[in-house]
């Protein structure tokens, strides 16, 4: 069943590029005993690797770009870590957005713009393919502020690294501006380092309604109640963390819908006055 919301005079689709199965490891700080229906017969938290379509007046965009074609084992030592006695056989596996996206009508020469969070593997996968643009109409938007640890920093085979230099080879690629500003008609940059240095989130407002593409500036549900759960790839959890203060903080006054990178069930969320989640499509209580 496809997930979609309508904001305004836009309609937002949830795309599934695959999944990944994260330990409990993986959110420092978490207490799994409170939240024991996240993890599964194995052990791990089951979360969704894909993107975010935006169909509206400015045009078609992405928010993320997926994983891109990923098969990747589960790791020994880390199954040995968390005590996993059953663990899953891939830590993450990915491909399906093409589908996803032509499922949603869409073809690859329709995208006019991609905003990424942020230069994690997960979230830029799509930009190249075979060597080119999958998105040959697209122009992909990222915080330079990332650029330095994430793709300079780490090995010169390590495949985001790879992927972002033939993307700015192929003339692809644009820095967002510093500070909050709008980018384009009812789509604004909102910046929130802490997951990564150039981390941002994306706002989407129209006809009076505002939604919030948070990125991995939420991992766990947990996170909107306990500011001591953190994400094992966090640069500086104590800047995530007060970013997702003043987060929770609007949203909650405001009602403005929240769609993580990576939630699910519900992936459209909205802040009670009690402090818990709802269904932003059903207005049903959930974890």
């Amino acid at each position: 069943m496809t997930e979609k919301i309508t904001i305004g005079d836009y309609v937002v689709t949830v795309l599934s590029d695959g999944y990944s199965n994260l330990p409990p490891s993986a959110y420092p700080g978490a207490d799994f005993s409170r939240f024991p229906h996240l993890l599964g017969e194995n052990g791990t938290y089951r979360i969704r690797i894909g993107a975010h379509l935006v169909q509206g007046p400015a045009g078609t965009f992405l928010i993320d770009a997926g994983a891109g074609e990923l098969d990747m084992p589960f790791p020994a030592e880390l199954a040995a870590a968390n005590r996993l006695s059953n663990p899953p056989q891939n830590m993450a596996s990915a491909g399906n957005l093409p589908a996803a996206l032509a499922a949603a009508g869409v073809t690859p020469e329709d995208v006019t713009g991609i905003l990424i969070t942020h230069l994690h593997l997960d979230h830029i996968g799509w930009l190249i393919k075979d060597g080119a643009p999958y998105f040959p109409n697209a122009t992909a938007y990222y915080g330079a502020e990332d650029w330095a640890l994430l793709v300079d920093a780490v090995a010169e085979d390590d495949p985001a690294r790879v992927l972002m230099h033939q993307a700015d080879k192929a003339g692809i690629l644009r820095t967002y501006e510093p500070g909050d500003y709008e980018l384009f008609p009812g789509l604004s940059v909102l910046h929130a380092p802490g997951h990564t240095p150039g981390h941002v989130m994306i706002a989407l407002e129209s006809g009076g309604e505002k939604l919030w593409f948070t990125g991995d500036l939420i991992e766990l549900p947990g996170q909107l109640t306990d500011r001591h759960i953190h994400f094992m790839t966090d640069v500086d959890r104590d800047l995530a963390t007060n970013a997702r203060d003043r987060l929770f903080a609007q949203a909650k006054k405001e009602q403005i819908i929240i769609a993580a990178a990576h939630l699910t069930n519900p992936s459209f969320r909205k802040i009670t006055a009690n402090d818990t989640w709802t269904d932003a499509t059903t207005n049903a209580v959930t974890a």
